[in-house]
C-alpha cells in the first residue's frame, strides 16, 4: 500500500495536505504566541513533525484500524460529542472579546422581531454581516438553545458527504481524523462561531450534486435554482466554488434550463433577501448598511479580481470535479490571505490578523483530498 501511494501521488495531492497543513499552522502560531506555558517553537516542532508523520504514513497505519467494524461510525460520534462538549465550554463572549458569538445572538433576536439587523454595532464595534441564508441555517440551533451546535450538524454533514461520497475505508478514516483534529475548526466550536458552516454545505452539496447527476447536473434545474439561491445567501465568498462548478455546465445548457434556473434562484433569493432589507428605513439606509458591503473585508478590487479569474478559470480550465475542488481551495485561501496582508499594511500586530478566515478553505481542501486520494485507489 505504501509503496502504490508513494508511486502515484502527484503534486496536486502535496499542494492540499500542504494548505491543510498551513491553514493550522496559521492558527498555532497566532494563539500559541499568547501563552508562556510551552515554546512555541517546541509546539510548532511538534506540529510539523506530527502533519510529516500523516502525511507520509497515516494511511499506513490508520487502515488497520478503519477496517475494523464501527470504526469510522466511532470516531463520528467521539468527535461529535467532544464538539457538544466544547460548544458549552465558553459562557462569556465578552470576557474573552469574542464578538461573533454574541452577534449571532441579538441577530437572530431582530431577524425574528422583524427589525432591521445591519445597523447595530455589536459590543466590540462592528457590524453584522450575516446574510439571511446563513440566517435560516442557524436558526434550529438558536432555538434549541445554543448557536454553537451549528458547527456539530456542520461536522455530521461533512462526515456523511465522505461517507456517502467515498467507498475506501481508509480514505474515510483519514479525512474526517484531519478534519476532526483541525485546530481551526475546534475554535470555530469553541466560539461558537458559524464561519466554516456555510463552506461545508457547499462543499457537501458540490459533491451530491456531482455524484447524483454527474451527466447532466440541470436535469432538476427549477430545484439547482431554488437551492442556490438559499446558498449564495450564506456567505459572499461561497460563489467562487459554485461559479468553479456550474459556470461553464450553465453556458452550455439549453435556454430552457437558464430559464427554469434563473427563475428558481430569483424566488428563494428574494424571499430571503426580502427578511432582511424590507424592515430597513429606506433605500439609502440600506445602501449605508448593507450586509455585501459590510461582509466584503477585501478591497473590493482584489475581490473583482478574483471572482473574474473564478469566471475565466470555470470556462477555460475546470474539466472534472478534482479541479473544482483544488481551484477553490486556492482561491477562497488566496481571498482570504489577501485580508490578512491588507491589515499588516495596516500595521496590525500579529495577534489580532485575521488568520481564522482562512478556514473557509478546508472542506474544499479535505474533499479535495479525498478526490485526490481516491485516484490512488488503494487496497
Amino acid at each position: 500500500m505504501e509503496s502504490t501511494f508513494f508511486k502515484k501521488i502527484d503534486w496536486k495531492l502535496s499542494i492540499l495536505y500542504l494548505f491543510y497543513t498551513v491553514i493550522n499552522l496559521l492558527f498555532l502560531v497566532k494563539y500559541g504566541i499568547r501563552q508562556s506555558v510551552i515554546s512555541i517553537y517546541f509546539l510548532l516542532f511538534i506540529f510539523v513533525l506530527f502533519h510529516i508523520f500523516i502525511y507520509k504514513w497515516g494511511l499506513k497505519y490508520l487502515s488497520k484500524i478503519a477496517e475494523k467494524p464501527y470504526a469510522i461510525k466511532l470516531l463520528i460520534v467521539f468527535f461529535s460529542i467532544v464538539y457538544l462538549g466544547l460548544s458549552h465550554v465558553m459562557k462569556d463572549p465578552y470576557k474573552l472579546n469574542i464578538d461573533r458569538w454574541q452577534t449571532i445572538e441579538y441577530v437572530m433576536d431582530y431577524w425574528l422581531d422583524g427589525k432591521y439587523i445591519y445597523d447595530t454595532k455589536n459590543f466590540m464595534g462592528n457590524f453584522p454581516s450575516y446574510l439571511p441564508g446563513q440566517l435560516l441555517m442557524i436558526l434550529p440551533f438558536y432555538l434549541l438553545g445554543n448557536v454553537g451546535y451549528i458547527q456539530v450538524a456542520a461536522f455530521l454533514v461533512f462526515s456523511f458527504s465522505i461517507m456517502r461520497n467515498f467507498k475506501n475505508n481508509s480514505l474515510r478514516f483519514l479525512v474526517i481524523l484531519l478534519f476532526g483534529i483541525s485546530l481551526s475548526y475546534i475554535y470555530e466550536v469553541v466560539c461558537k462561531s458559524d464561519l466554516i458552516s456555510s463552506f461545508i454545505i457547499v462543499s457537501a452539496f458540490i459533491l451530491y450534486w456531482h455524484r447524483k447527476f454527474k451527466d447532466d447536473y440541470f436535469k432538476y434545474s427549477f430545484v439547482l435554482g431554488l437551492l442556490l439561491g438559499v446558498i449564495c445567501l450564506t456567505r459572499s465568498v461561497v460563489i467562487i466554488p459554485l461559479i468553479l462548478f456550474l459556470f461553464k455546465p450553465f453556458i452550455i445548457t439549453s435556454l430552457n434550463n437558464k430559464v427554469k434556473t434563473i427563475s428558481g434562484f430569483v424566488i428563494s433569493f428574494s424571499i430571503l433577501i426580502s427578511t432582511v432589507l424590507l424592515p430597513a428605513q429606506n433605500f439609502d439606509y440600506i445602501l449605508k448598511y448593507n450586509p455585501l458591503a459590510l461582509q466584503g473585508q477585501t478591497n473590493k478590487y482584489i475581490t473583482l479580481f478574483f471572482i473574474l479569474l473564478t469566471f475565466l478559470l470555470s470556462f477555460f480550465y475546470v474539466k472534472n470535479i478534482k479541479q473544482v475542488y483544488f481551484l477553490s481551495t486556492l482561491i477562497t485561501f488566496a481571498v482570504t490571505s489577501a485580508f490578512v496582508f491588507e491589515q499588516i499594511s495596516w500595521g496590525y500586530d500579529l495577534m489580532f490578523l485575521g488568520f481564522s478566515y482562512c478556514a473557509i478553505a478546508l472542506p474544499f481542501c479535505l474533499t479535495g483530498y479525498c478526490l485526490q486520494l481516491e485516484d490512488i485507489n488503494i487496497k
